[in-house]
């Protein structure tokens, strides 16, 4: 076990390994970010996806490997570059993808014509309807988060939910679960999800470097 173990640590050295936190990713975006504050009323948003405790490691173009440091981190950024088009851009824990050009979609063009109602929705939490007396063990907690930052013609907000809130996984059905999943954020949630597997699935996300 020990011999496997250096074997390992060898052919890691050998062919290089990096590992990257939350910070290297936001710092990432925030780069992204700044080229967009250049530009003449700014309207993009991004959502940020990840898991408590996820780790994901990836082969590198160069044959190196990259892993997340402890927990795995995607970034999906929009930015509208025309009256019908935007361009979407993926980071995570090891770099960042080459952008996309995408249509907008009716939903976020109903985002961006009407912002209020969106930054007036709040995600409630899970409530079971009824009150398990012995809920200890009963209850499968999802550690999985979003958070979405929008800055929309200079006005910027944030909203943010866990994806446990929008289901009904429990031992007692989620009160809550209806009025989360009418929201504008999750309408918008959803549309994007389905971008994105679409993406991942055709393999059109492509590493910068």
């Amino acid at each position: 076990m020990k011999n496997l173990f250096f074997l390992f640590i060898l052919f890691v050295t050998c062919i290089g390994f990096a590992q990257n936190d939350e910070a290297f990713v936001d710092s990432l975006v925030s780069q992204k970010m700044a080229e967009l504050e250049m530009q003449e009323n700014p309207e993009y948003f991004f959502r940020k996806d990840y898991c408590d405790g996820n780790i994901q490691m990836f082969t590198m173009p160069d044959g190196s490997l990259c892993t997340s440091t402890s927990t795995y981190y995607s970034v999906y950024l929009f930015w509208k570059v025309e009256e019908e088009r935007m361009m979407v851009q993926k980071f995570d824990n090891c770099g960042s993808y080459m952008p996309l050009t995408i249509g907008i979609s009716k939903t976020i063009k109903k985002v961006l014509k009407d912002k209020e109602p969106l930054k007036k929705d709040e995600v409630k939490p899970y409530e079971g309807e009824k009150i398990d007396e012995n809920a200890f063990g009963n209850l499968s907690v999802k550690s999985c988060q979003k958070e979405y930052k929008f800055v929309l013609n200079n006005d910027v907000f944030e909203k943010s939910f866990k994806e446990f809130d929008l289901t009904n996984d429990s031992k007692y059905k989620n009160v809550n679960a209806d009025h989360n999943k009418s929201l504008e954020l999750i309408k918008l949630d959803n549309d994007i999800s389905e971008m994105i597997k679409h993406f991942e699935e055709s393999g059109r996300f492509f590493r910068e470097n």
